[in-house]
């Protein structure tokens, strides 16, 4: 779904396996309905999360499962992602680092290192090593 944020309160913070998370409610306006939802996230002020009030989002709204707790959200700026969804950019991002290390582990590995001496030679072998990723 599409809305603008209307309004976006901290309300705590708790500690998880990723350490210190803080908890915020966020109200999401549609055409014609208000959303209302419980978001966390790594910063614990407001100003540094990806969005803020009067930023046009997509969201999902997920119902809590019991009374006495909040529903959830999840939201992204346009252009941005949903936390959980698989990302074109950063999978490219880990395939070119990928390439990079299997280059310098060539490199490494070669007995005449004079070979590659030069950043182009480390840069033409994951080039190399890219294309291949891309076959």
């Amino acid at each position: 779904m599409k809305g603008k944020i209307l309004e976006i309160d901290g309300t705590g913070s708790w500690t998880g396996k990723y350490g210190e998370m803080f908890t915020y409610i966020v109200r999401v306006k549609t055409d014609d309905q208000i959303f209302t939802g419980e978001v966390n996230a790594k910063s614990g002020a407001v100003g540094d999360l990806p969005y803020k009030i009067g930023d046009e989002v997509e969201f999902e709204h997920e119902p809590a499962s019991e009374p006495q707790y909040n529903d959830k959200m999840k939201i992204k700026k346009e252009g941005g992602y949903l936390s959980g969804e698989k990302s074109e950019y950063k999978n490219r991002g880990f395939a070119l680092r990928f390439a990079a290390d299997l280059a310098i582990a060539r490199i490494r590995a070669t007995a005449d290192q004079a070979e590659f001496s030069k950043t182009e030679d480390v840069i033409d072998q994951a080039d190399k090593f890219v294309q291949w990723l891309d076959s």
